[in-house]
């Protein structure tokens, strides 16, 4: 078949484009692939014709607006098209990376202000993004949640498959502990936890459950502005415990330094924090509203929050002080994420695909 696939950055360091990254060589060796995309910034593979999409990236609703029109102007006839979200109107595979209505509502619901661009756009792309999982030949979720949150806010019950991301591959630590810390400008010898990503899926539960915590410090790695970490800590003083690092490149190497992931988190459709973090071998603390938490065991390969509640983060934080109970979870987290490969990911897309060139 020849293959259309859309999206916004083709990025490994970035959620949707990761995925892309990692399903794209896949895709290739079996079908004539051309890759839509407004920046490229990892290696694409041999064969692979890459279409440059003349979009506007500089602030995310720009580009969540201007992409599908830019799209439009470049776009050729396929056999297949695969979009990743709502980057266009129309498309016979679509992966919902995120169901956008679910997460406007659990933000209202946990009091969490949108920025000025979600308050002003985000009904109309959510209106969007329903019309075109409603319409789409075939819709992958990456979780049975997304899936039924598919259903529930967009009505979409037929022909959406659950095709869970892959992990990363598993790789043994390399330098010690303390060489890790001391790269990141974090305490050697203190229990440290790590908060990874957008700081409004969890942040404040993660600094709630972090007073109650005693000994723990918390190091948090994201793209968010500083001062939103500010605003959620003024009401206690944790300054000397909380190590605000900003956008990290080397992931992996962050992962490997803390002893613990905590992913407290209102909504995600997946969770690929908590997949990064259980192949590095760091065990991770997420709640039921993360999609990879079904593939996860309570207490066996990872530690799952019925809802994201400080009280309930504490007691895990404290339970997990103990080392020994730490290397039990690291050890079962790498045995999922060996499971889960992106060769398996691979193979129930291209199943997808077959089915949508059926219809």
């Amino acid at each position: 078949m020849n293959v259309g696939i859309a999206v916004h950055r083709y990025d490994a360091g970035e959620g949707t484009g990761g995925y892309v990254v990692e399903l794209l060589p896949h895709i290739a060796r079996r079908h004539r692939v051309t890759l839509y995309a407004a920046e490229v910034r990892a290696p694409v593979p041999e064969g692979v014709e890459v279409v440059r999409v003349p979009a506007v990236m500089r602030r995310a609703y720009a580009a969540i607006l201007s992409f599908p029109l830019a799209l439009r102007a470049v776009r050729r006839a396929h056999d297949l098209f695969h979009a990743q979200g709502w980057v266009t109107s129309r498309a016979d595979v679509v992966t919902a990376h995120i169901v956008l209505a679910a997460w406007r509502r659990a933000a209202r619901d946990a009091g969490i202000a949108a920025p000025p661009g979600e308050r002003w756009l985000g009904p109309f792309v959510e209106a969007r993004e329903a019309a075109l999982l409603r319409h789409a030949g075939q819709v992958i979720a990456p979780s049975n949640l997304a899936r039924d949150q598919i259903a529930s806010h967009y009505g979409r019950t037929q022909d959406v498959s659950v095709v869970p991301h892959g992990f990363p591959p598993i790789e043994p630590r390399s330098e010690s502990v303390d060489t890790l810390r001391r790269r990141f400008g974090l305490p050697e010898t203190v229990p440290l936890a790590l908060y990874a990503g957008d700081v409004r899926k969890g942040l404040r539960t993660a600094l709630a459950g972090l007073r109650a915590a005693a000994g723990w410090h918390l190091a948090v790695a994201s793209h968010s502005s500083p001062r939103a970490t500010e605003l959620m800590m003024e009401d206690g003083d944790l300054h000397g415990r909380v190590h605000w690092l900003g956008a990290v490149g080397d992931m992996r190497s962050l992962y490997q330094a803390a002893d613990l992931l905590v992913h407290p988190t209102i909504c995600d459709s997946f969770g690929l924090v908590v997949a990064e973090a259980m192949a590095c071998g760091t065990p991770a603390v997420t709640t039921r509203q993360a999609g990879i938490a079904e593939l996860i065991r309570h207490e066996q390969s990872g530690w799952i929050l019925a809802a994201p509640e400080p009280g309930a983060l504490a007691v895990a934080m404290n339970a997990l002080v103990d080392g020994n109970r730490r290397r039990r979870l690291a050890e079962g987290a790498m045995a999922v994420a060996a499971q889960r490969t992106w060769d398996a990911v691979a193979a129930e897309t291209l199943a997808v695909y077959e089915r949508a060139a059926r219809r």
